[in-house]
This record gives structure tokens, sequence and C-alpha cells, in this order.
């Protein structure tokens, strides 16, 4: 047999350079060959070796035919299916004519079923049939396959009707993989590109071999957990398999997200800037925010420097119950503190202070400073350090700051301290007031509303109250602000 093979290859390859030159053929491929007396060889280039293709993939078939019957010869390609070995003509009617051909056929495997398959190609002329099989085998894989249920139509994510609550939207599918291998991502997309990288995914999974249902409860967040940004989005699902790089399936309906609000933080979020506050006008609305799982009570305050927990706080509402999940409320200031009483003509800062169940209190302070007056162009002036009491000997400089308004920008500011609280030497115990600082102009800002004091010796041991003052010359109406912190001369004896 061999030996008649080393001739029929070398009468063809005399044949095929007469003709032109046609492709030689392997002696190992064409090894078990019809008899001598035939004069037709058929060899299957590629496939050459067994791989996996997803159904509707275009494969190449290449194939080469040797025809020394001097007529011309007819070429059939084909596939046969392992399973129950069907015939599937891929081209048909090939004319081989004298020498041999190389041809290469297109299989587009849309439309056949899923499992194995070889090449089979077949030549006849002159009464004589030769046939070639492939080695090779072809698994055509079934893609998995999936169909939405839910949501029919376009839908909202309904949004929480109550704190805590999780409403969502069902999304439901029906999906099936003959070869028991597909995975199933399930996303949101605001386009219809589903590979851009923009897409959310809410779901991924396997898919059975036997069609099955399932679904999820989207509640506006993804498969992390994580919140997903307001819009409206396409749903659509993702199916691969072991051979297959993906493809996609649209659902009817598309899915709305509602904006979602900004996180909610404990902030006094009104008066937002310094606001005018005259004795005259109508109450001052002060707003805030919060967001706790739990019930609260909160206090509002009105405090003339910048430290809230000195004690010299002012309180104009006491202890209001505020109910878990609410996220904003507001006050409507009158002008009077929590017990009726008008507050004094200054510049405060509005303090909220929250009490929980547990733990210390937390404060926050408004943006804004508010400009309490009972006329409308007076000067005001809030002392702000010390805002603790400190201990000093002569020579030690105790550091004075305030801050001032003054409508007219022409008022002056001066500063004294005593042995007593009160300003303006309205009660003396001892001695009258002592001025350290007079004149300073109050339109000034920055080092301009400092002082730093230092003190004299031979003053007294005791306790020392720092007042500021700031009027217009001559006008004599002066406005004045109590230091929360006082200096203290210790007594060497041991007594305050």
């Amino acid at each position: 047999m061999r030996g008649w093979l080393t001739g029929l290859a070398t009468g063809l390859a005399g044949a095929c350079l007469l003709a032109g030159g046609c492709p030689l053929l392997d002696l190992d491929q064409i090894e078990n060959q019809p008899a001598p007396s035939r004069k037709l060889a058929i060899v299957i280039v590629q496939p050459t070796a067994d791989r996996a293709v997803p159904l509707g993939s275009t494969l190449p078939i290449e194939w080469s035919a040797a025809n020394l019957t001097g007529q011309q010869a007819i070429a059939t390609v084909l596939v046969r299916a392992r399973a129950d070995l069907s015939e599937t003509i891929l081209d048909g009617g090939i004319v081989v004519d004298a020498g041999g051909t190389r041809r290469t056929v297109a299989w587009d495997t849309t439309g056949f079923s899923g499992g194995a398959y070889v090449v089979v190609v077949r030549i006849e002329g002159e009464g004589v049939r030769d046939e070639q099989v492939s080695a090779a085998a072809i698994t055509l894989n079934t893609p998995p396959s999936l169909e939405f249920l839910e949501p029919s139509e376009d839908m909202t994510l309904p949004e929480p009707q109550d704190a805590g609550d999780a409403d969502a939207v069902t999304i439901r599918w029906t999906a099936s993989d003959p070869d028991g291998d597909g995975q199933v991502q399930i996303g949101l997309d605001p386009d219809v590109q589903h590979d851009n990288g923009d897409e959310v995914i809410l779901f991924e999974g396997t898919i059975s071999t036997a069609a099955g249902f399932d679904s999820i409860d989207f509640d506006g967040t993804d498969k992390d957990g994580a919140g997903v940004d307001g819009g409206t989005y396409n749903l659509y699902a993702k199916l691969s398999d072991s051979v297959s790089e993906g493809r996609f399936v649209d659902a009817a309906a598309r899915i709305t997200i509602p904006e979602r609000p900004e996180d909610v933080e404990l902030s006094v979020t009104a008066p937002s800037e310094d606001t005018e506050f005259l004795a005259t006008a109508d109450p001052l609305h002060i707003t805030f925010t919060l967001s706790e799982d739990a019930d609260v009570l909160i206090d509002l305050k009105v405090d003339a420097d910048d430290d809230h927990r000195n004690g010299n706080e002012i309180t104009i509402l006491s202890q209001r119950l505020i109910a878990e999940g609410t996220t904003e409320d507001s006050f409507d200031w009158n002008g009077a503190d929590a017990d009726g009483a008008p507050v004094a003509d200054g510049i405060y800062r509005v303090v909220l202070v929250l009490t929980r169940e547990e733990g210390a209190p937390a404060v926050v302070e408004s943006e804004g400073l508010v400009f309490r007056r009972s006329l409308e162009d007076k000067p005001l002036i809030a002392l702000l350090a010390p805002g603790s009491n400190v201990e000093v000997e002569a020579g030690d400089f105790v550091t004075i700051r305030w801050r001032d308004d003054d409508p007219g920008e022409t008022a002056t500011i001066r500063l004294t301290f005593d042995d007593d609280e009160l300003p303006g030497e309205s009660s003396e115990t001892d001695g009258p007031e002592v001025e350290i600082l007079a004149s300073r102009e109050a339109k000034g800002d920055g080092v301009q509303d400092r002082y730093d004091y230092q003190v004299r010796a031979g003053l007294a041991p005791g306790r020392y109250f720092l007042f500021a003052y700031v009027g217009r010359p001559g006008m004599g109406d002066e406005h004045s602000s109590v230091a929360a912190g006082q200096f203290i001369i210790p007594d060497p004896l041991g007594g305050n």
C-alpha cells in the first residue's frame, strides 16, 4: 500500500507541476486511501485539533484534492454530527479539474444544534470515489439563554416611607444553559453600551442546565452594598460560559433611581452668614440638620465667645425632643432666653447641643454671627479671651482678644479690669475699674483686635474681671462685654 501511495503522490506531483502547481499531499495523511485502482485523493488541512466554539461561530474548513483520472471530479464538503451521524452539506458540486485543487469553505454554525461534529470531504469522478473524515472534532457550545420577566415596564425605585425601610424593585428572570457552565451578571447601565465601564453590577451567579427562575430585590444598592447614583438605567444581563466571551440580553423595562439626598450631618445651617437681628425685627429663623437613629434632645444657645464649654452661653431653646429619622428642624428666636428674659445686645454665635441616650453631648455652631442690637447703628463688642481663668504673677502677660462691629466706623474701644464682675462701676467692692487700653479704633481687625496686658507689680492678690467697651466719642452710650475668664493673682499666704 505504501508503495502505491508513493507512486500516486509522485504522479500527482508531476501532474500538478504540469498544471501550474497544486499542493503536495502528505503521505501520512492519506495512508488509508482506496485501492491502487483509484486515482482520487483528499486531505483535510484544517481543522487538525479538537476545539470547542460558541454556536453561531464561523469556522474555516480547508482541504486539498488530487485528481489523476484525466477527467473532472466533483467534491462535496459536509459536517457529520457524532450524536446521530446526520450530515449537513456545507458546499457541493465543486469541480476538481485534472491535477487537483485546494479550497477553503466557511462553516457558519448558526442554526446547528449543539454537540460534537466532524468534517467530511468526498470526491467522485469516472466511477471513482474517495472520502476523508477529520480526526479533529468541533464541539458547538450552546450559549446560555435568559429572558427577563419582571419588571415588564419602566419603574421608579420607591423612596423609603419610614426610617430604616428598604423599598425595592423585584427583578425576575428565567435562564438555562444546556452545557451547564453558564454564568450570568445582572446589571444597570445608563447607556446601551454594556462594556464601556459605567455599568453597575447587581448580581452574579451560575446558570443551571434546566430552565429555572431566579430573582433579586433591588433596593438601590449594588452587589457589594454600595448605593447606586440617581438616574435612569437600562436593565440588562451578561451571559457567558467556558467558550463564550459574553453576550448581552436587554430587558424591555428601565429603572429610575431618585436622586439621593446629600449626606445629612449634625449642623446649624442658618444663620449661614453674619446676620443683623434688631430688637424691632421679626424673630430670627434658625435651622439645623441631623441624622439620628433614635430620639434625641437638643438645646440651642447663643455664645459671645468661641469657647462653648466655659459657662457663659445663654440657652434660648431648652431640651427639645427630636424624633428618630428627623433630618431637619428649625426654631424662630424672638430675642429672649429660654426663661423669657431678653438677651442683651451683643455679638453671638448660635450653638446647638445634642444629647443622645449615651455618650457626651455633641456641640456644633453656626457659620454666621448674630448681631443683636436694640438700635440699628449701635456699636457692639464681644470679648473672646481669656475664655477661662489664668493664674499670673507680676510681669506676666494676659492676652485679651475680642471681635467688634461698628456700622458707622467711628467708634473706639477701651479695656479695663476690676475686682467685681459688673462693668461700668455699677458696683464697687474695693477700688474703681482700672483702664489698661483706650482709644483703640473699632474698625480695625486682626492684630488690632488683640491686646496683651502685662500684670503690673503691686497689684493686690485676688480675682480680676476683664471688660471691653465700644462707643462713639462724645456719644456716651457704650456697649460692654465681660470676658468669661479672669486673671488671678495668688495670695502668697495661701488665700485667693
